[in-house]
């Protein structure tokens, strides 16, 4: 029988080979030997954001965060599954909270630009900018 960290390789080396759903049921091999396990829930959230599906990636990368919250690449992972799902809110704050562990990251200070000029181009035009009729 393999043990979690033979588990973790091939899921891993399956993730690198474009297996995602192997890599994912992999990974779930190792956390239910490890449910605490950083690597396996960064990778399963990679495989599920390569998939597509970004409320599992969000999942996956809020639990590998949790685990290790000094992590900036699982909080701008996160960030990019909730900027996904179009929860721009909580997208910022975890790119913010990568930049605060990596303030050089890249990837993280797009991310927050792109998000800015996003609420930026939405709020540019007040309400109040167009002429108000009264209602009867």
């Amino acid at each position: 029988m393999a043990d979690a960290q033979q588990w973790l390789e091939e899921g891993i080396e399956l993730f690198k080979q474009g297996h995602y759903e192997e890599c994912i049921e992999r990974m779930y091999w190792v956390l239910q030997k490890e449910g605490q396990h950083y690597t396996a829930w960064f990778y399963a959230g990679a495989a599920y954001a390569q998939m597509q599906d970004f409320e599992k990636a969000a999942h996956a990368f809020f639990k590998a965060a949790e685990i290790q919250p000094e992590s900036y690449r699982a909080h701008y992972n996160l960030g990019a599954a909730y900027e996904a799902l179009g929860s721009y809110m909580e997208a910022e704050m975890e790119y913010e909270a990568a930049l605060r562990l990596n303030p050089e990251y890249e990837n993280a200070k797009k991310g927050l630009m792109r998000l800015r000029k996003l609420h930026h181009d939405a709020y540019r035009r007040s309400p109040w900018d167009q002429p108000q009729q009264p209602q009867a």
